[in-house]
């Protein structure tokens, strides 16, 4: 990269070119896009590109992280807000379904199918790691209040496999008009999850 960028110019300069291959990905596909279309998306030559991203895959290694970072930040500050752990846990899937549609490209892209080997790319597998964490630190507290009982790792993982399913089948554009809703299925299916994992004491609690 040009040795006269601050570290400041270097990170933005990235952010730049994140940005361009994120929409181009969920644009073209990953397989259809190039680091040539991306440096004259952005008016650079492929040689100016080369000397931040040194490939493909590593561009959209850091494209990934990225998105996934995002998605954790806006899921760890609804964990951390206001109420009781039920008012917490309904903000974090609050959040996550803000986070799908407000940024569809990202949400595309973090489970797109075609994905690097995150053994290769440490700063992916670290954002990895961090998302499956806020997937499942909302209900470690709601466990450890004695409002669910199980294994909060598989919990955790169940609210986010149905809550994934509710948000692709909006966005797929699957879900008639003269059906039930998006957001009557996501809380439904939340609900019967709840129910299932609640100690008979505090059965009836919404979710």
């Amino acid at each position: 990269m040009p040795p006269s960028l601050s570290s400041e110019q270097v990170l933005e300069a990235r952010a730049r070119i994140r940005a361009v291959a994120e929409q181009q990905f969920a644009e073209r596909g990953i397989e259809q896009t190039s680091m040539r279309s991306i440096a004259q998306a952005l008016g650079w030559t492929a040689t100016a590109l080369y000397r931040y991203y040194d490939s493909k895959e590593a561009l959209l290694a850091a494209t990934r992280a990225a998105a996934l970072d995002r998605l954790s930040a806006a899921l760890e500050a609804a964990q951390q807000g206001p109420g009781d752990v039920w008012d917490r846990s309904r903000a974090v899937g609050q959040a996550y379904v803000d986070f799908a549609f407000a940024e569809p490209a990202a949400y595309g892209l973090i489970f797109a199918y075609t994905q690097p080997q995150e053994d290769a790319y440490p700063d992916l597998a670290a954002a990895n790691a961090r998302s499956r964490r806020t997937m499942v630190a909302y209900v470690e507290d709601l466990v450890r209040a004695g409002q669910l009982e199980g294994d909060p790792d598989l919990l955790g993982h169940v609210y986010w496999a149905a809550m994934h399913g509710a948000v692709v089948l909006q966005m797929s554009g699957k879900l008639a008009a003269d059906g039930p809703g998006f957001d009557a299925i996501r809380r439904e299916g939340a609900r019967l999850i709840t129910k299932g994992a609640q100690p008979a004491s505090t059965r009836g609690r919404r979710c």
